[in-house]
């Protein structure tokens, strides 16, 4: 069997469109087959629940009356304390990077945090290494968050 050279060209044409589109066939498949999962969430509160009060061995945050108040008196208001804390998003950290860094983990802290829709608290056990801060999230995730000590754990107004 010849083909002559139109046969060719067209042969070549559709060979080059099959392979861009088996090159695109992984995207294709994960943005119209496969339904998106639920992303893994990097925040350290839950997102869905209302806050209604927020406990460290340093200060004591609640919501009263729709106002937080803050004990005792800190260099910030109770508000931007809140607003700092639920705000706190991080990069996960595998547990392969976790296992790493267990043996040089210095001793936890703990937060609790109270929502309105939960009778137990979530208890956020964080580790502060040199570099950032280690937080297990509420789903049960770690997650890596570089802020400096004062901004999550201000000094007592003088």
């Amino acid at each position: 069997m010849r083909y002559n050279r139109r046969k060719w060209n067209n042969i070549l044409i559709l060979s080059i469109i099959f392979f861009i589109v088996i090159l695109n066939l992984p995207t294709l498949i994960k943005t119209y087959l496969i339904p998106p999962d639920q992303q893994a969430s990097t925040h350290l509160f839950r997102p869905d629940y209302t806050v209604k009060a927020v406990y460290s061995s340093n200060w004591a945050l609640e919501k009263k009356a729709s106002q937080w108040s803050l004990e005792p008196r800190l260099a910030i208001s109770a508000e931007e304390l809140f607003h700092r804390w639920s705000q706190i998003q991080g990069t996960i950290v595998d547990s392969d990077t976790y296992n790493a860094l267990v043996s040089r983990l210095p001793a936890p802290e703990s937060v609790e945090v109270w929502y309105q829709q939960q009778e137990e608290p979530q208890r956020i056990t964080l580790y502060q290494l040199p570099q950032f801060w280690l937080f297990k999230n509420w789903r049960g995730d770690w997650i890596a968050v570089s802020v400096d000590k004062d901004y999550l754990f201000p000094k007592k107004n003088d």
